[in-house]
């Protein structure tokens, strides 16, 4: 079985995806709040790209008598008329419990529409908060594996390379499996920094700017590890346990 990591959603090509089993990453914050929120009971969640798509999905769920939460953010920060931001700790509210959240963020769901239109085919949502049940729920699909890191901008980031690598460590440590030049080099920055992610973080601009707007107990979250044992994932373009 064969394991590669995109680094980030421009790098999402179809013939890297298609017929592969997928896990998205977006540690900070998105998939974070996924896990969270699908652990804590919700019902279903649905990632949409524009707040316009978010807002006339939430209406039509709420004629049909749903209860509906709007999540999301755009450039960190709450999206105004919505419910939730994207910090995963407000996804621990007991308004949680058997509700359909809405999403849109600025990187992670985009990645999961991402992987969805490329034909992947399965699609695994993973965070810090879930990653050794993620890494076993690819190996069971018994297709190649592909690590989609949601990065910011388009552009790299640290956080969920590191995440990515993290699942590559005990995929490699409990299965054979063959690496991809880039899984093989997130693995070995992983490793190098497994007993103390906070010296990685220190060369990590979003980390920083997530620190800088108050946010401390998220990043604190979202990087412990394993949390979690359940694994969500998109069905029809949504997401469930």
């Amino acid at each position: 079985m064969n394991v590669d990591i995109i680094l980030t959603p421009i790098e999402a090509e179809h013939s890297r995806i298609e017929g592969k089993t997928v896990a998205v990453i977006d540690v900070f914050r998105a998939t974070s709040c996924i896990c969270t929120a699908m652990e804590c009971g919700a019902k279903r969640l649905i990632p949409l790209t524009t707040v316009e798509q978010s807002v006339e999905m939430r209406d039509r769920l709420v004629a049909g008598g749903e209860s509906v939460l709007l999540g999301g953010e755009r450039k960190m920060l709450r999206i105004e008329g919505f419910e939730l931001d994207n910090s995963p700790l407000s996804y621990k509210d007991k308004s949680i419990k058997d509700a359909t959240i809405v999403m849109s963020t600025t990187n992670g769901t985009r990645s999961l529409e991402l992987a969805v239109g490329n034909d992947a085919s399965a699609v695994f949502v993973a965070s810090m908060l879930n990653a050794k049940a993620a890494s076993e729920a690819l190996w069971e699909c018994g297709r190649d594996i592909v690590l989609f890191c949601s990065g910011r901008g388009n552009r790299f980031s640290v956080e969920d390379t590191l995440c990515a690598g993290y699942i590559v460590s005990l995929l490699e440590q409990n299965h054979t499996v063959e690496l991809s030049d880039v899984a093989w080099w997130a693995k070995d920055v992983y490793e190098r920094y497994a007993d103390n992610l906070r010296d990685a973080m220190q060369h990590n601009g979003h980390y920083h700017r997530l620190l800088s707007m108050g946010m401390a107990d998220d990043v604190e979250y979202c990087l412990r590890r394993d949390l979690y044992n359940t694994v969500p994932r998109v069905k029809d373009g949504v997401v469930v346990l």
